[in-house]
């Protein structure tokens, strides 16, 4: 029997594709405009899932929401009246989604350590069986096609416009 190696529904798969394409967009460091917007991740208690790691995007985090939400395909089921209903419907999917899924993996990664406290010797901090679990999940051969950029590279290899250009030879 042929195993399928991905845990995600083709819709949840296309949720994380834009949720990542959406990370990488906010944190290009050669945008062509520059612009305020930041993401963080915290870990929240929730009362459904307990403690869950969310995604914050600033400033405008309900329209960056309905924007991933739009490109999935998300469609509101009761016609919304406002389009701030709109945004806050689609705003509260995302938030849906995402909870849903990171439980998921939290739940997955309780698992792991678990079986790893299970089996793991005395000079360990990796068990065996967690080494060829990984093994199986993440073969070497398996490469990400393009990283999301460090916060700090967004500022270091920022395009200089014209206008600081100009502003930094009067400064010189």
């Amino acid at each position: 029997m042929k195993c399928n190696p991905n845990p995600f529904t083709p819709l949840q798969e296309k949720f994380l594709q834009e949720v990542r394409r959406k990370l990488i967009e906010i944190r290009d460091p050669n945008k062509d405009i520059e612009d305020n917007r930041s993401y963080g991740f915290y870990i929240e208690h929730t009362k459904t899932y307990g403690d869950i790691v969310k995604i914050r995007f600033r400033p405008n985090a309900l329209a960056i929401k309905e924007e991933i939400m739009r490109e999935v395909g998300y469609v509101p089921f009761a016609k919304k009246t406002t389009w701030k209903e709109a945004r806050n419907a689609a705003a509260s999917a995302f938030d849906k989604y995402w909870d849903n899924l990171i439980f998921r993996v939290t739940k997955s990664g309780r698992l792991l350590a678990r079986i790893n406290e299970l089996f793991t010797n005395e000079h360990q901090s990796v068990s065996e069986v967690i080494t060829l679990v990984q093994q199986c999940v993440m073969p070497t051969d398996n490469k990400i096609s393009q990283e999301i950029p460090d916060s700090d590279q967004n500022t270091k290899k920022r395009k200089e416009t014209s206008y600081e250009a100009e502003l930094n030879s009067l400064i010189e």
